[in-house]
């Protein structure tokens, strides 16, 4: 089941979200923001920070949000690239899953796939989070010993690791 928006208030006034932002929530999901930490490998430096980035055509940049966010145990995350940046050929390429457990920022994978430069300004609301209800919490939940997982706690935009 999915989570509701009177769930999602709660979840974020109580830890889920920081920062929490009220007027994030909507009536299936909650709005996160990009932050102004960017990953390019066609730049030079590669890594930086900057209030906005001119994405061209074709290029790929990783970006992170703004919120930390702290997934239950008994939830699932998915995330999906907001509809009106899809409009405007921007694409969120690759993963937008967070299992139940993760806490940090979430890192995305941010293309364009139009014919023209797109700017893309830190702050902006570019996805939703919606919440899964498991049928019971898992025996080993992301981040605790056993579930092999890279990227619990992690702060900022993110590369992989293996």
């Amino acid at each position: 089941m999915i989570k509701p928006d009177h769930w999602i208030r709660d979840w974020g006034a109580n830890g889920g979200a920081a920062p929490y932002a009220p007027e994030q929530v909507n009536a299936a999901s909650y709005d996160v923001r990009v932050s102004d930490h960017w990953i390019c490998p066609t730049r030079e430096p590669e890594e930086f920070s900057a209030p906005h980035i001119k994405l061209f055509p074709g290029e790929v940049v990783l970006a992170s949000t703004l919120e930390r966010v702290v997934i239950p145990r008994s939830v699932a995350c998915d995330l999906k690239l907001k509809s009106t940046l899809g409009r405007l050929w921007v694409n969120h390429s690759m993963a937008g899953w967070c299992d139940p457990g993760f806490e940090g920022t979430i890192t995305l994978e941010l293309q364009n796939l139009g014919p023209e430069p797109f700017i893309l300004e830190a702050g902006r609301r570019i996805a939703q989070l919606i919440f899964i209800t498991m049928d019971s919490e898992p025996e080993v939940a992301y981040g605790e010993p056993g579930s092999n997982s890279h990227y619990q706690g992690q702060q900022g935009t993110t590369r992989a690791r293996e």
